[in-house]
């Protein structure tokens, strides 16, 4: 049996990032298979990595996971170090005009390159990343999650030609670093979640990715019952057509557009509400029809679904989207923004939901979900449903993993991947 290391900046059945959320998920299943060992923090908080879990040795629901230290997070020259690939990210047009690839070559400058702002980001664990150089026979194959931090990023160059990395891959500043058009090509295979990703990873870094697999994610959810639902939103004091966000809330994820948004709409349907689901790194007004939760469990996040009018997602940054799927397999309407273009392509290709562009678009798509008659939401809960039961079935993307595990092992080490330009 193969043995896989399976990299990762935080693990946990109480961590429930999209990022990381899958990361367990394909671990439990590729467990079945490989022997697996998961490499990660010790943090709980992406926001200052604090220690949360003890390092060394522990089993998450049946699978070894191996914990490394790390510092809290360094923010001291943090923001002089992100100005320069701001300004590469603003510079974009010029950029697309570079034969092969928007993102420059690194030149071996710390600063420059990436490396500082990857260390000071967190989470930093040396000890990962020197397990990782000195694993020659201990593991057969590794798979990276996700490329904006650096256990994968830098995981990848100490792991070499036998990794597998999974690059959650945003058009956002830090994917312009120049450390990164490296990663991309020393990695053995890369595995997308998207179609709009590997698109980008194209476009970005001058690799061939056409033959790269689009595994995307698995997703299974038992619908609850319409007692569980009520049950919900009579202890929540919701009423039928409420919008849903479910996630960090945060100005990163574009949640200050939607309160601002959903407070123009109230303008003109004062008994609409807004329920925000997850830990709030943003203040949020006090507002008798903004309702904030906080963490739920399982149970109730799926009967708030699959009760709301819509859910509404924000973000312009989002490389797959599990609640999105989740929400259409749950037959509840979604509104995204169009800026993502991950989140375009769902909703293009399932018509179970809007695409909105702005401030405007979204107050727009508000008004047009919560004016859907029964007959206007059935057809758009049957587009979502089918869209997910054709796309998102995990037969199909642990197979994915297995050929990619499979093609890297059987890499002799300095082996040029297939994604290498050249």
């Amino acid at each position: 049996m193969k043995r896989i290391a399976l990299v990762v900046q935080r693990y946990g059945e109480e961590i429930n990032g999209g990022a990381e959320a899958l990361a367990r998920m394909l671990a439990e299943r590729l467990n079945a298979r490989f022997d697996v060992v998961v490499l990660t923090s010790c943090a709980l908080d992406y926001s200052n990595w604090a220690m949360h879990y003890p390092p060394g040795k522990s089993e998450v629901r049946g699978v070894r996971v191996l914990r490394f230290a790390h510092p809290l997070r360094n923010d001291i020259g943090r923001a002089r170090v992100a100005l320069v690939h701001k300004l590469r990210f603003k510079l974009r047009a010029l950029l697309r005009r570079l034969p092969g690839a928007q993102v420059v070559a690194p030149r071996g400058d710390s600063f420059y390159d990436g490396r500082d702002f990857l260390r000071r980001q967190g989470p930093h664990c040396e000890g990962l990343l020197q397990h990782l150089g000195e694993s020659a026979g201990r593991y057969d194959a590794a798979i990276f999650f996700t490329a904006l931090y650096e256990p994968a990023a830098l995981g990848v160059e100490a792991f070499g030609r036998r990794s597998v990395l999974v690059p959650f891959l945003h058009d956002e500043k830090a994917m312009y670093q120049p450390i990164y058009r490296q990663v991309m090509r020393k990695a053995g295979a890369l595995v997308f979640n998207t179609d709009a990703e590997r698109r980008l990873a194209a476009k970005l870094y001058g690799i061939d990715t056409r033959d790269a697999p689009i595994a995307g994610a698995g997703v299974e959810i038992t619908a609850p019952s319409a007692e569980a639902v009520a049950q919900v939103m009579a202890r929540r004091n919701l009423q039928p057509g409420y919008l849903l966000y479910v996630g960090r809330i945060d100005v990163g994820k574009g949640c200050k557009q939607l309160l601002t948004a959903f407070l123009d709409h109230l303008s003109q349907h004062p008994a609409a509400q807004l329920v925000l689901v997850g830990k709030a790194l943003m203040p949020v007004p006090e507002h008798p029809r903004i309702f904030c939760t906080g963490f739920v469990s399982d149970a109730e996040r799926d009967a708030l679904i699959q009760g709301a009018g819509a859910l509404v997602i924000p973000s312009r940054y989002e490389s797959l989207s599990l609640v999105l799927l989740e929400a259409m397999l749950l037959r509840t309407p979604v509104v995204a923004n169009a800026k993502c273009e991950v989140l375009a392509d769902h909703i293009a290709h399932s018509g179970a939901g809007l695409a909105y562009h702005g401030k405007a678009g979204l107050v727009r798509a508000m008004a047009v979900v919560q004016a859907l008659d029964t007959a206007g939401r059935e057809r758009w809960a049957e587009r979502g449903a089918a869209y997910v039961q054709r796309s998102c079935s995990w037969p199909h993307v642990l197979q994915q993993y297995v050929d990619a595990v499979e093609a890297v092992s059987l890499l002799p080490e300095g082996a040029a991947p297939a994604h290498q330009p050249g």
